[in-house]
């Protein structure tokens, strides 16, 4: 591992390019898994977010290693906030 001052800028971006791969891979699996179940808007915002989230950990991270664990903690945070809309959503708080 080196700190990166000596990478050209091809190297360096092929190493964010790694880290964006592997830390946008487990929340494209959720994206995935909410097309295939004809959730198209919930697909949607969850793959902007999941976009934003890779931009993130894919500069954050300092290995490929840290990004993926990083972006499985990403998809597993995106599905637990599914869960708690969907639970809000159909139990409201006022009842009409």
């Amino acid at each position: 591992m080196s700190d990166g001052l000596l990478l050209s800028r091809r190297e360096r971006l092929v190493r964010f390019e790694t880290r964006f791969g592997a830390g946008l891979g487990p929340s494209l699996a959720l994206v995935a898994a909410a097309f295939a179940l004809g959730a198209d808007a919930v697909g949607v915002a969850v793959a902007v977010m999941a976009m934003l989230c890779a931009v993130l950990v894919g500069t954050s991270a300092r290995t490929v290693r840290g990004a993926a664990v990083a972006g499985l903690a990403v998809a597993v945070a995106l599905f637990l906030l599914q869960l708690v809309l969907a639970w809000f959503i159909t139990h409201p708080v006022v009842q009409p």
